[in-house]
């Protein structure tokens, strides 16, 4: 075989190997269990309710913590059946914090959800700390459902499956996990 089409095989191969590797890693990156084997980080978010931080390791229960911005149609499409499942498991033992990202305007957040008057905490990432201990979050929504134990139980990036979602909560709430 001739020099110069080996070359070209051997460039060739290396091409497809390189797309096969970064296909293989955006489906994991969209795989709603991409990254989040183990404990969520220990933040603690500062809410618009209480002056006093609230850190996931004083919960012990089961926990939706949801990125959206004040600017994504899909999350204000999505929070008002998000208020509808939170009240409907928080007394199983269910919390949820929907956290603004940081380059929304605190008064918008604040404005938005009183008006919105949504049940669940609120909180603010200032200084981006929550955002980044979440693997630098870059697309809204993006949530992730922490159990009572403070590990990682789902991911989810786009519009959550509200069906499935509810299916696996009262899963976490019935197996205590």
């Amino acid at each position: 075989m001739p020099a110069k089409m080996a070359k070209h095989l051997t460039h060739t191969r290396c091409a497809l190997l390189a797309f096969a590797l970064s296909t293989a890693l955006m489906l994991n990156a969209c795989s709603n269990h991409a990254g989040i084997d183990g404990p969520a980080p220990r933040v603690s978010f500062k809410t618009l309710k209480s002056a006093t931080p609230l850190g996931i390791n004083q919960l012990g229960k089961p926990l939706l913590v949801s990125f959206w911005s004040t600017s994504c149609s899909v999350c204000l499409q999505e929070m008002p059946h998000l208020a509808d499942i939170y009240e409907e498991f928080k007394p199983k033992g269910f919390e949820m914090v929907a956290v603004a990202m940081p380059f929304d305007k605190p008064s918008d957040v604040l404005e938005l959800s009183e008006s919105k008057n949504w049940p669940f905490l609120v909180a603010l990432d200032l200084d981006n700390q929550v955002t980044e201990s979440f693997g630098d979050i870059q697309v809204t929504p993006t949530a992730f459902l922490i159990d009572k134990n403070g590990d990682f139980a789902e991911k989810y990036v786009g519009a959550i499956d509200l069906e499935e979602f509810r299916a696996r909560l009262d899963e976490l709430i019935q197996t205590g996990s």
